[in-house]
């Protein structure tokens, strides 16, 4: 366990729309790792979370009820439920923050008011900031994950309730430069603007030791994602199969689970190159951390990302990466630090795959990481965030009315 390294001056509400069920969980690891981050550099903080399963898990076990936790030190409540509307967005944001709106009343009882809410997605922890906002003059600010959007996701009801999220926080975030100007554009100038704030690179993985692979070992290609279409592992294996048809000594771990994984398996067995393919299943962030010291690069061959947590994750161990120019990559990897290929182009990645095993001893394992850090390592990235928090709370209290459920009245 950590100690946070100062008196908290800011005391910060995180509402994620996702979050770890458990431990291990990499859902939304991210927005667990950022506000840790920030309880560790001195701001109070806390998290609520409705924890809402599907109709099918409804007999599922487990908690039920609200439930808290302390997290190195940080209060989590989470409320724990079913959402009965999955497929009607207005109802089940309503049921979301109905939930959400509960916990805050615990919260705030037993750990006092915040000075600034975070909202981490406008679907649904923007809604829950924005009844927070219209409810009890709780300002925020709002950080833009969702890949939703940009893949034509987004129902019209959803629309409607991420807009009204966005026009209400203080600040709008998005994770990268190539995302900020897609929603400065989708959300429209009326709504203000968007900023750049990324993710926070955990930071287990800058203090691991740099470590070379030791000769004679077979070279290691690295990824890890989701087994969905968006990943784009069926592009990876038809390139890796171009690029080293012959090369008994190179290797692609692939890291993560999904709804792909029989058929990349087939796959790979008809490209005739399942035994040099390994599927690792889901990883902890712990055993990410260990593939990557076992990888020399990393290969992320997406189609749409609106960051890239792993590309990070690796550049802070100091391995050099191949990645497609689909959105936050193109702001994340520079010549230092590895090479950018075409979306959905199996010759083009092929060939950046080929030409960083070639030279993999021009990429500086020391500079990737100091890079690395610099950009999206804690002490950079909860700076700006502590200015931001301080921003928002300067804001007025609005007037009442346009809440979406009634305002709270003296012994509710």
């Amino acid at each position: 366990m950590r100690a946070p390294t100062a008196s908290g001056d800011v005391h910060v509400l995180v509402v994620p729309s996702w979050y770890p069920a458990r431990p291990g969980d990499i859902n939304g690891s991210f927005f667990r790792e950022q506000a840790l981050a920030l309880h560790w550099h001195g701001c109070k903080v806390g998290v609520i979370y409705p924890q809402l399963r599907s109709l099918r898990r409804w007999r599922a076990a487990g908690a039920h009820g609200v439930s808290r936790e302390f997290d190195q030190g940080m209060p989590v409540l989470r409320s724990h439920g079913v959402n009965p509307f999955p497929l009607l967005h207005h109802a089940a944001s309503y049921w979301w923050v109905r939930h959400g709106l509960k916990l805050y009343r615990q919260y705030e009882a037993e750990f006092g008011r915040p000075d600034v809410v975070h909202a981490h997605a406008a679907l649904y922890g923007g809604a829950l900031a924005r009844q927070l906002w219209l409810r009890e003059g709780l300002p925020y600010v709002l950080t833009e994950h969702s890949s939703m959007y940009p893949r034509g996701r987004v129902s019209a009801a959803q629309m409607r309730i991420a807009r009204d999220a966005a026009r209400d926080a203080r600040r709008k975030f998005a994770v990268s430069a190539s995302f900020a100007r897609f929603l400065q554009g989708y959300f429209g100038p009326a709504d203000g603007a968007w900023e750049v704030m990324p993710n926070i690179v955990d930071a287990s993985f800058g203090e691991r030791a740099l470590e070379e692979s030791p000769p004679g070992r077979a070279f290691t290609f690295l990824t890890v994602g989701g087994l969905n279409e968006n990943k784009g592992i069926d592009l990876l294996l038809r390139a890796f199969a171009r690029g080293f048809a012959g090369d008994e000594n190179v290797r692609v771990h692939i890291g993560g689970h999904g709804p792909e994984r029989g058929r990349l398996e087939r796959m790979a067995a008809q490209l005739g190159i399942a035994d040099r393919v390994s599927f690792l299943g889901a990883l902890t962030r712990q055993q990410v951390a260990e593939e990557l010291a076992r990888a020399q690069a990393l290969v992320h061959p997406s189609r749409y990302e609106t960051f890239g947590v792993a590309i990070v994750e690796a550049l802070a161990m100091g391995r050099p990466v191949v990645a497609t120019r689909c959105g936050g990559p193109d702001d994340i990897v520079t010549e230092r630090d590895g090479l950018l290929v075409p979306v959905d182009d199996e010759g083009a990645l092929a060939e950046a795959m080929s030409d960083l095993r070639r030279h993999i001893g021009r990429y500086d394992a020391a500079e990737i990481r100091r890079a690395s850090l610099e950009r999206f390592g804690e002490s950079a990235v909860i700076s700006r965030l502590r200015d931001a928090y301080g921003d928002a709370a300067g804001r007025a209290i609005p007037s009442e009315g346009d809440a979406l459920l009634p305002r709270r009245v003296a012994g509710s």
